[in-house]
């Protein structure tokens, strides 16, 4: 009977493992999968004039800057300076939204990788906000 039970036991153990490294094969070709993605996410925001485009990558950061002519006619300087600003921040947060929508496809939902891009606390990466704060 012992025998029986001990058989019964490695049979769901190894159904158990066979499923976790099934797990783990997915999330590694998803991870490859991300990583190109992102190396190739750019973001553009435009002004309502149709005269400024900012673009930034995957980390919010600006890559590109563009300014028509017109637009040093049709901004005074410090609405220039506002109207780039805002576009960078716009540009930049739709980055951050696609950013999370992409690694939602590949994430566990509550991982703490998945909590760290919503909320950017370094404490949820390592878990330890409360440590932190």
């Amino acid at each position: 009977m012992a025998q029986h039970v001990d058989r019964d036991a490695n049979a769901a153990l190894k159904a158990r493992f066979a499923d976790v490294y099934g797990q783990y094969e997915r999330l590694r070709d998803g991870i490859g999968e991300l990583r190109t993605r992102l190396s190739e996410l750019s973001v553009s925001a435009v002004d309502d004039k149709e005269l400024i485009r900012a673009t930034v990558g995957p980390g919010g950061q600006l890559t590109s800057l563009e300014i028509e002519a017109r637009a040093y006619r049709a901004y005074q300087p410090h609405e220039l300076a506002d109207e780039i600003t805002r576009l960078v921040a716009d540009a930049a947060a739709q980055a951050a939204e696609a950013v999370q929508a992409l690694a939602g496809e590949v994430l566990p939902p509550g991982s703490a990788a998945m909590s760290y891009l919503r909320d950017g606390d370094l404490g949820s990466l390592l878990h330890r906000g409360e440590d932190l704060a």
